[in-house]
């Protein structure tokens, strides 16, 4: 009688890419490449950095994150030889090569110098000889995985145009209503002892998670016979939420500072978008008169300007006080 019994053998483990090979030297290229993805998430929660947009930092550190873990993933299944992984390594090579050769380009063209690391580790792995073992493909997986990588690396690549300050999905002039109001006194009556001044503003269309320092910047220009100043600041009301009588801030104020010259006299509202979220607003200005009975007072020119974060500029009509 013959008895039968389960046989069971040692495991077998899949031997790794031979040293040198594409393989090898590709599983090599995209550890750094994760760990250098890490880091530089690191980097950018620390105080100090440079400020940035909050949607431009959520998604380029979120696809950075992402990117950095599907690189671990791509070298760990080129440790092993899994089929997926080794159709997939030449690909996304080329991938590697081709977006950082852009990001180098476009540094350049901003006048800035940006090392193609990238590029280099991509032609080093690529230069390696294919480890000559034959090895099955799995083409679905294999091309879901360097889709995955090319989103990825597009969202970082194009992250400022589409997420940053000014980008496609942040709010841009014609968006933007803005009107002035001011109590210039009874016709024929001469210059009132103050001047009310209101500045409203609103938005066509939103923006995901604003962030920056927006500024207002409202001037005065009129003067008497002698050259005086007819008016200056006598009361600055509260604002709502966000908004700070006298205040400036990143990156607004180099522009603000330009526009303040264009009058003879004016003042300026910090807006702190992360706190108003682009909501209708509302400022007001009270002006009072420089002289008991000025000589001769000229009209009364007044402005107001919205910077918004030192790309653009919005001059509201402008209101004419005469008398």
């Amino acid at each position: 009688m013959t008895q039968s019994a389960d046989i069971v053998g040692p495991a077998i483990e899949t031997e790794g890419p031979r040293s040198g090979s594409l393989e090898a030297r590709a599983s090599l290229a995209f550890k750094i490449l994760a760990a250098l993805g890490v880091f530089g998430v690191l980097l950018a929660t620390f105080p100090g950095t440079v400020p940035v947009s909050n949607l431009l930092a959520v998604t380029v550190n979120g696809a950075a994150a992402a990117l950095a873990a599907f690189y671990v993933a791509e070298a760990i299944g080129l440790d092993r030889r899994r089929p997926w992984a080794v159709a997939a390594a030449r690909p996304l090579l080329v991938v590697l090569a081709a977006s950082g050769l852009y990001l180098a380009l476009v540094a350049w063209g901003e006048g800035r110098i940006r090392v193609p690391f990238d590029v280099g580790l991509a032609i080093w792995a690529w230069l390696g000889a294919p480890d000559a073992t034959p090895i099955a493909r799995q083409e679905r997986r294999s091309v879901s995985s360097v889709g995955v990588a090319i989103v990825l690396i597009a969202l970082m690549s194009f992250g400022q145009q589409l997420f940053g300050w000014g980008g496609l999905l942040d709010v841009h002039e014609p968006d933007l209503r803005a009107s002035i109001t001011a109590d210039c006194g009874a016709p024929g009556a001469g210059p009132p002892e103050t001047i009310t001044i209101a500045y409203d503003w609103a938005w066509g269309s939103g923006s995901l998670l604003p962030s920056g320092t927006d500024i207002v910047v409202v001037g005065w220009t009129g003067a008497d016979a002698g050259g005086n100043p007819l008016y200056v600041i006598a009361e600055i009301p509260e604002s709502g939420p966000g908004i700070r009588p006298g205040f400036g801030g990143h990156p607004s104020t180099p522009m603000a500072g330009q526009v303040a010259k264009e009058s003879t006299a004016s003042f300026r509202w910090g807006i702190d978008l992360s706190t108003q979220q682009l909501k209708p607003g509302r400022i007001a200005l009270q002006l009072m008169r420089a002289k008991e009975i000025p000589p001769g007072p000229n009209p009364l020119a007044i402005t107001a300007t919205y910077i918004h974060l030192g790309l653009w500029r919005h001059d509201a009509p402008r209101v004419i006080c005469s008398w």
